[in-house]
């Protein structure tokens, strides 16, 4: 009868993925400035917080979780956060604000030329 190894008391931090193939070069597909994805990309690339609320004041449209959807699928990793919207019938609701990540902003900044 074998006998079990012993157990290892080695601290690992699982937090990461390991990769064994390099990380792709950013490159992300810029949509037209003209179109209001390529409106919200410019916001966003401001630094800009967008909720629902500002899209519907600036472009008179309803469905900014479309276009941040349409320019996540172009490679723009945009981060959403939850913030809250009580309303009389339901206290707890909460609306999506996104941001673009600052290190993507200098990335961009610097692609450009403009840092």
């Amino acid at each position: 009868m074998k006998k079990s190894p012993a157990p290892t008391k080695v601290q690992r931090d699982y937090s990461e993925q390991l990769s064994l193939l390099p990380t792709p070069p950013f490159s992300p597909i810029w949509p037209s400035h003209t179109t209001i994805a390529g409106r919200v990309l410019s916001e966003l690339l401001l630094g800009e917080w967008l909720d629902h609320q500002d899209l519907i004041e600036g472009v008179s449209s309803w469905r900014l979780a479309a276009y941040v959807k349409s320019l996540k699928y172009m490679g723009w990793p945009i981060e959403s956060f939850p913030k809250p919207a009580p309303f009389p019938n339901c206290p707890g609701r909460s609306i999506a604000i996104y941001a673009m990540p600052p290190d993507v902003i200098a990335q961009v900044q610097e692609m450009r030329g403009a840092a």
